[in-house]
């Protein structure tokens, strides 16, 4: 206890760089786009999911659309538009990468 006491700018630059290393990796993540179709005859959300669900579960797919859409149920209707999720991993701030050769 006498070391941190003695000590305490060492804690608060410790404490500091925690919460740095924190906020940085915290600008890497998941950024949730979307696309916009017109429903043709013939699609399903099923359809739909196989093509454009990416990594994303079909199920959890689905239900993002559903939930995003608004819509009632899983019935979808020709001539209908519709938001579609779309996730991507993104770098949020370049300005980390400015040293790096690519």
């Amino acid at each position: 206890m006498n070391f941190i006491k003695n000590n305490s700018y060492v804690v608060l630059i410790i404490v500091l760089c925690m919460g740095f290393a924190i906020i940085g990796s915290s600008k890497y993540g998941n950024e949730q786009t979307v696309t916009k179709i017109t429903i043709s005859e013939g699609d399903t959300l099923w359809g739909l999911a196989n093509h454009h669900s990416e990594n994303m579960s079909a199920d959890k797919w689905i239900k993002e659309v559903i939930k995003l859409n608004d819509l009632p149920s899983a019935t979808i209707k020709k001539g209908e538009d519709l938001l579609l999720p779309a996730v991507r991993a993104v770098e949020k701030n370049n300005t980390l990468l400015a040293g790096v050769n690519r």
